[in-house]
């Protein structure tokens, strides 16, 4: 298949993401409001399941994405890439096994009391379980795919595709061609799909695995021990960036949630510059490291903070001073949530503008530094949703809980 440069892979990234956030957009401002305008609690619920599987994911794919980075330059020179991609897939499958699908089939109403799911909610461990699978193995091939420089076809899938998917399922429960209670089954699986397209473009860019994996035992705990730490540290990130969601639906209630959403996505426009070159950030620091060019490294850190920076701050400046005419734009439920979109906004801006750092850092030797760094800030986020959000704290709601993840 054709390899377009990095500059046009970003563009075309950026056109992906762009196009996704419109349609989002459209979704989450229009379409999604009017579909559950009687079953608020419904919508709440699948963005809290689509929280869990985003922060559970991750952690099952269990570093896979960043080891690709890391080691597929050492593996192609030997020709055991094969090899590798089958020892990075064997932790993800005893992970889930072990971690999430035996919990959820052995123990479904403890999983759904630590989930915070309750009343008829409670069926929803299998479909958030189903999630973390479908999310973990779609990160897993998207690894793949950023070592061959492949990202623009990944972006398309897992931005526009998915987001006209659920345009799409939108429009059929407001039409009345699907009721509420069968929207979440629909939900999964479109990332179903997303996954087989993701499948397919792999195996178009000779995706080989050896499920055995790589013979040399020294060499696969060293690998383990990378993906196993990597993970250890990035759970925290990963908590961070959903516990806002999980935090609302558990302190306030699962219908208090879509205003929550409603301000994160208008708040997430300030990540397009962010996450339009992310995934070719990843692959090319990981090359500049393994030719131990560092001055290609600090260029790239150095582009990447001030482009992340100053592409974001702008957007997010600009959607903000334009949120009284946004306001009009939304029914009653979702107004007034401008100073809960720039706080939102400001975590987010805070978020693309170190993310260099942060893959320079997961990729380097310095990888183990991250985990007390990331687990300190959840140690101080936990309490702070806990104070800021409920009455018997400041009792300030959404806000508490945008200031809390700031």
């Amino acid at each position: 298949m054709a390899r377009y440069g990095i500059s046009e892979q970003a563009a075309r990234n950026f056109l992906s993401i762009i196009l996704g956030f419109i349609l989002g957009g459209i979704n989450n401002l229009v379409v999604l409001p009017w579909a559950f305008e009687n079953h608020l609690e419904d919508w709440g619920l699948i963005r809290v399941a689509a929280a869990w599987a985003t922060l559970i994911g991750p952690i099952v794919a269990f570093g896979a994405p960043a080891a690709m980075n890391r080691f597929s330059g050492k593996f192609g020179r030997s020709g055991e890439l094969p090899q590798l991609f089958g020892s990075l897939l064997q932790p993800t499958i005893a992970t889930f096994l072990l971690f999430v699908a035996m919990p959820v089939l052995l123990f479904p109403e403890t999983v759904a009391d630590l989930l915070g799911l309750e009343g008829k909610n409670r069926h929803a461990v299998g479909p958030i379980a189903i999630l973390s699978a479908f999310q973990a193995l779609q990160l897993y091939i998207a690894g793949f795919l950023t070592t061959r420089l492949k990202t623009a076809l990944a972006t398309f899938f897992r931005e526009t595709v998915f987001k006209t998917g659920y345009l799409i399922l939108a429009l059929a429960l407001g039409l009345g061609w699907m009721t509420p209670d069968r929207f979440l089954p629909a939900f999964v699986l479109l990332y179903g799909v997303i996954l087989l397209l993701l499948l397919a473009q792999a195996i178009a860019n000779n995706f080989r695995i050896r499920i055995r994996g790589l013979s040399d035992k020294a060499t696969r705990k060293e690998i383990l021990i990378y993906g196993g730490t990597l993970i250890f540290g990035n759970s925290a990130w990963i908590i961070l960036t959903q516990i806002d969601i999980i935090m609302v639906g558990r302190l306030i209630s699962l219908a208090a949630v879509p205003a929550f959403t409603v301000a994160g996505f208008i708040a997430t426009i300030a990540q397009v510059p962010q996450r339009s070159f992310q995934r070719l950030l990843q692959p090319l620091i990981a090359k500049a490291l393994d030719r131990k060019d560092m001055e290609e490294v600090w260029r790239l850190l150095g582009l990447s903070h001030r482009a992340m920076l100053l592409g974001g701050g702008w957007i997010l400046a600009s959607v903000w001073v334009n949120t009284p005419q946004i306001d009009f734009l939304l029914p009653e439920e979702f107004k007034g949530l401008s100073w809960v979109i720039l706080a939102i906004g400001a975590h987010k801006l805070l978020q693309g503008s170190s993310s260099g750092t942060q893959v320079f850092i997961g990729q380097s030797d310095h990888y183990r530094k991250l985990i007390g760094l990331n687990w300190i800030m959840v140690i101080i986020a936990i309490p702070l949703n806990l104070y800021f959000i409920p009455e018997s704290g400041l009792g300030l709601g959404l806000m508490g809980a945008a200031l809390a993840t700031i």
